[in-house]
């Protein structure tokens, strides 16, 4: 019975991040990549050091909490999540200190990212815009950038580029915080 209220209560949050994930990858300009760039024995179960998280999503300068359901399951060292007709992976990888890379692959190959700072009772989601990825004039060597999206070249040091991607990544739109 914990087991699946705890399940429940983290289906929760997910949905707000991973529907967060579809709509700016749909839209083409969150970073992407054409295949998954990190592997399950690259990531870690992160969210088991946070119980009882409660999504908040920012709403004129302040926090709102979000509720909605998702049906998501942790397996070896990522989550898959089932969204209506959809499937995928979601994987989070230690960058350097509180920072964590979230890839969201999905079932068509196509992978999206954001950036996690782990503080000690929340999870702040950056997103990585590409306009604002692009207008920083920085990552040209990195990212290939075409229209409204962008995605990280083969030829990417794909750890050094997301250690610099800390210091441009835009203002978190959501937190997850362990309530008790």
């Amino acid at each position: 019975f914990f087991e699946e209220k705890r399940l429940i209560k983290m289906g929760t949050w997910f949905r707000v991040i991973f529907l967060g994930l579809l709509a700016l990858g749909l839209a083409g300009c969150n970073l992407e990549t054409r295949k998954p760039l990190f592997a399950d024995g690259d990531a870690r179960l992160l969210l088991a050091n946070y119980p009882n998280l409660a999504p908040y999503e920012r709403n004129d300068g302040g926090w709102k909490k979000s509720t909605e359901p998702l049906d998501f399951s942790p397996e070896a060292s990522h989550y898959l999540v089932k969204s209506g007709n959809s499937d995928m992976v979601a994987s989070f990888v230690p960058l350097e200190g509180p920072w964590w890379i979230l890839q969201a692959a999905e079932t068509s190959g196509t992978s999206s990212y954001v950036l996690v700072m782990a503080e000690p009772k929340e999870l702040l989601i950056h997103s990585l815009d590409c306009k604002r990825l692009q207008e920083s004039g920085r990552f040209a060597d990195e990212i290939e950038f075409q229209d409204s999206s962008c995605f990280i070249k083969d030829t990417a040091d794909k750890m050094g580029l997301f250690k610099a991607l800390t210091g441009i990544a835009s203002e978190p739109s959501t937190k997850l915080v362990s309530e008790p």
